[in-house]
């Protein structure tokens, strides 16, 4: 398996070569093209200068007496080879001496015996080297009676091509050395940051939450170092709350069992006779099972919704008459807590939900609002509604939540400071009821003023 540094930096290197080739074969074409044209508007130029002075001067005179004076004129204006050629091609006369009576068969020769100016590229026969020979015809009253060929060497040119090319070869294997040395550098700088999130992750992998990411850069492995530290502290955070939690819901069910040990072990004596003791021992055995029930409902409440595996039975229910039942069966503890509780339920709000399961969310919370309110305030329920949904508000005075708490009061197994008796479960199971009935359970509270809860319930 190739690495990630490996799959960059070959990358960045293909690129890099297919741009410097192709860069720099486009601009050898160009270069050569260049000085191809150049050389060849040049001979062009010569040979269309030499046509007319021909037809000017000499068109009434023999082309082989003309020769001598046309090549000799034109010898000092350029270095290129002059030739004089009549029209079986056949050289009249060579500025350089090395061709005259020579016959040559050239494309550009009979070209320009027909009118146009012939270019011809390509090796000479007689030296081997590559050259370049343009030609035009020279005419007699209307008549091409010869044609002048200035032929000059390519291999100068060939030769300073070739340099260039090697330069270009040079230069393009220092910048591919260059972009492979920056490519090693800036893969590191991705690989690296993403080796240490990989060896950190699988050291929380193997339960070691505590490790921590250091960030070097503000980019996409950044925010994956900023995760993976917000993720190992919130499973600490958990791991706190669990552990806090099995360690209440012990105490919390050890408090009853010992109760019921201790009366049932009362109640096995022989001398234990007296019945108000026993109907007292058999109530609190009763009263203490009860409370051992609802916590391991609450257990397996939690489970089904932790695994998705609830279901709500809905149906069309007073949602009025439900609080005002709920209300009765708190009445008697918050007389005996010396708490007033007030509502103010229309007997007739009709809504679609699980009566079960509202009735769940009502308990926890009024039993949360009495469990925290002193002797002498007052717990007061009442609703708003429209035509869409209903808000049921239960607002006491007692001693509130701070702010810490507040935003982690619907967590799991969170309890906050609280030393009261409870799983941690009770709201955060109320909020995934509400959840489930497309709801919102809203909290609103002050250290020391009290707690103001607000259930919103779709009507339909």
């Amino acid at each position: 398996m190739r690495s990630i540094k490996t799959r960059l930096t070959v990358s960045y290197l293909i690129l890099i070569i297919l741009i410097v080739v192709i860069f720099e074969s486009i601009l050898m074409v160009s270069i050569k093209k260049y000085y191809n044209n150049t050389i060849e508007n040049i001979l062009k130029n010569q040979a269309e200068i030499s046509s007319n002075f021909y037809g000017k001067y000499f068109a009434d005179t023999d082309i082989s007496t003309a020769s001598n004076d046309i090549t000799g004129n034109f010898s000092y204006l350029t270095d290129a080879e002059i030739q004089i050629v009549d029209t079986n091609g056949i050289v009249i006369n060579d500025n350089k001496g090395v061709s005259t009576g020579i016959k040559i068969k050239s494309p550009d020769i009979d070209q320009a015996i027909k009118g146009g100016i012939g270019v011809f590229k390509g090796k000479s026969k007689e030296s081997q080297e590559s050259i370049m020979a343009v030609s035009k015809a020279l005419t007699s009253n209307g008549k091409a009676v010869g044609v002048i060929r200035f032929i000059t060497s390519m291999e100068m040119v060939n030769k300073l091509l070739k340099n260039i090319f090697f330069m270009f070869v040079l230069i393009g294997v220092l910048v591919i050395l260059a972009t492979a040395i920056l490519s090693l550098i800036m893969s590191k700088t991705i690989v690296e940051p993403l080796k240490t999130v990989t060896n950190a992750a699988k050291e929380m992998a193997s339960g070691k939450f505590s490790t921590r990411v250091d960030k070097k850069y503000n980019d996409e492995v950044g925010i994956m170092a900023d995760t993976l530290n917000y993720m190992s502290e919130e499973i600490l955070k958990n791991d706190k709350l669990k552990n806090e939690f099995i360690s209440s819901i012990s105490h919390e069910l050890r408090t009853p069992l010992t109760s019921i040990k201790g009366w049932a072990l009362t109640l096995k004596r022989k001398e234990f006779i007296d019945e108000v003791k026993k109907e007292e021992a058999l109530n609190i055995i009763v009263e203490e099972s009860e409370r051992l029930s609802l916590m391991v409902e609450e257990l397996l409440d939690f489970s089904r919704f932790q695994s998705g595996r609830i279901t709500l039975h809905i149906d069309k229910i007073d949602i009025g008459k439900l609080l005002k039942n709920i209300i009765m069966e708190f009445q008697p503890r918050a007389q005996k807590s010396g708490i007033i509780l007030t509502y103010n339920i229309c007997e007739t709000i009709l809504i679609d939900g699980d009566k079960n399961r509202l009735k769940q969310v009502f308990i926890n919370i009024l039993d949360n609002a009495l469990k925290f309110t002193n002797e002498g305030e007052e717990i007061c329920i009442c609703y708003v509604e429209n035509e869409e949904n209903i808000a049921i508000t239960i607002k006491d005075n007692g001693i509130g939540i701070n702010k810490e708490d507040l935003k982690n009061i619907t967590k799991k197994f969170y309890k906050g400071n609280s030393k009261k008796s409870g799983s941690g479960l009770g709201l955060a199971i109320s909020n995934e009821i509400v959840n489930l009935h497309k709801g919102e359970l809203n909290f609103e509270s002050e250290y020391g003023k009290g707690t103001k809860v607000e259930v919103k319930l779709l009507k339909k």
